[in-house]
C-alpha cells in the first residue's frame, strides 16, 4: 500500500511541477488535500536535492562525483594555523551579491575563490 501511495503522489508531483497552478489551486482541481500535497512535494524535493561531499584534493575525485556512500550535506572546511587579518568591508558598494531563487543572499568581497562559492551555493 505504501509503494502505491509513493507512485501516487510522485506522479501527483510530477503533475503539478509541470502545471501553472499554485500547490492549493492544483490540489482543488485534483480533489486532494493541500496540506499532503505540500508534504509530498517537500518529501520529493529533499529526496532529490543534491549533495555536496567532501573529496580531498590528492584523490583524483571531482566534485560531484563521489560514490554515493561518501555523499554528504556539509560543506569541507579547511583548518589553517593562522587566518587572514580580517580587513573592513564597506558595507555594498564593495560586496558583490549573489541572490539565489530559494530567496537566500549571499555576500562576499571580490577576490572570494569561486572553488568556495561553488561549495557554498551547492550546500544551499
Amino acid at each position: 500500500m505504501a509503494d502505491q501511495d509513493r507512485e501516487r503522489w510522485t506522479k501527483l508531483v510530477a503533475d503539478f511541477e509541470t502545471s501553472d497552478l499554485t500547490q492549493r489551486e492544483f490540489a482543488s482541481e485534483r480533489g486532494i488535500s493541500f496540506s499532503n500535497l505540500r508534504n509530498w512535494i517537500y518529501r520529493l524535493r529533499k529526496e532529490s536535492r543534491p549533495l555536496v561531499e567532501a573529496a580531498p584534493a590528492s584523490s583524483g575525485q571531482v566534485p560531484g562525483r563521489a560514490p554515493a556512500k561518501e555523499r554528504s550535506r556539509l560543506v569541507p572546511v579547511r583548518v589553517v594555523a593562522s587566518a587572514p587579518k580580517a580587513r573592513l568591508v564597506e558595507p555594498s558598494s564593495s560586496l558583490l551579491e549573489l541572490a539565489l531563487p530559494t530567496g537566500v543572499v549571499v555576500r562576499f568581497p571580490p577576490g572570494t575563490e569561486p572553488a568556495y562559492l561553488r561549495a557554498l551555493v551547492t550546500a544551499l
